[in-house]
């Protein structure tokens, strides 16, 4: 029990597994997906961990105010944050670490296993897997994804690797949850007349899962509640 990482945010603590596990964290385009792991990452870092963002999505300094937000400016400082966004526009990245493209899986590769040489018990989030398979072959993006993850696994890096629902080939995705320790699953339901984020640990290899969810929303603290 004390190897395992709590991410609820909640008083009670739910969602937990397994130090080095890889998930996926899947759901609905415009879902608050990235927010989530940003807030996740948020949590560690306030333990003094360290935490890397590889985003091809959000702009650098988006990832970064959004972090000062959950942890405050001097805890945020642990997180390295991956340039994914520059390449894109074909502007030159003001960021220590940035991919040079989005179309060389084996440099994307190479970026992130560098980053990662010291992360060690660290956490790992790729935002996203789906804009990946965008620039690249999806089986590459898969071949990508599962060396990069046993390579974390191997040096107890938590990952959390974002994919979007609906729009991949479901041969990919599910090996993509085949190679996986565990699934998030983010889905819109409505509470009160107001749509809201459900966020569930599906499964998590190896160990037990219960039924607590989450109810999320960006600027206020979880609301916890059991799925009957």
């Amino acid at each position: 029990m004390s190897d395992l990482i709590q991410v609820s945010f909640a008083p009670t603590g739910t969602l937990q597994f397994p130090r080095g596990s890889q998930l996926l964290l899947i759901g609905p385009p415009g879902t608050v997906k990235a927010s989530f792991a940003i807030r996740y990452l948020s949590s560690r870092l306030k333990q003094n961990e360290l935490g890397v963002y590889a985003t091809t999505v959000w702009t650098p300094k988006q990832v970064r105010e959004a972090a000062i937000g959950y942890c405050g400016k001097v805890k945020a400082k642990l997180l390295r944050v991956v340039d994914g966004v520059s390449c894109v526009t074909s502007q030159a990245s003001e960021e220590p670490l940035a991919f040079q493209s989005l179309f060389n899986m084996n440099l994307i590769s190479l970026t992130l296993l560098q980053t990662m040489s010291d992360l060690e018990n660290g956490h790992l989030c790729i935002d996203s897997l789906s804009t990946l398979m965008t620039y690249s072959d999806p089986s590459a993006v898969l071949k990508f994804y599962q060396v990069l993850s046993a390579r974390a696994k191997d040096s107890r890096i938590t990952g959390i690797y974002l994919l979007e629902e609906g729009v991949h080939d479901p041969a990919i995705v599910a090996a993509l949850r085949f190679s996986a320790d565990g699934v998030l699953e983010v889905r819109e339901i409505e509470v009160n007349g107001a749509l809201r984020h459900l966020i569930r640990l599906s499964y998590v290899r190896g160990h037990r899962v219960n039924n607590h969810c989450l109810l999320f929303s960006e600027k206020e603290p979880y609301e916890e509640f059991t799925v009957e």
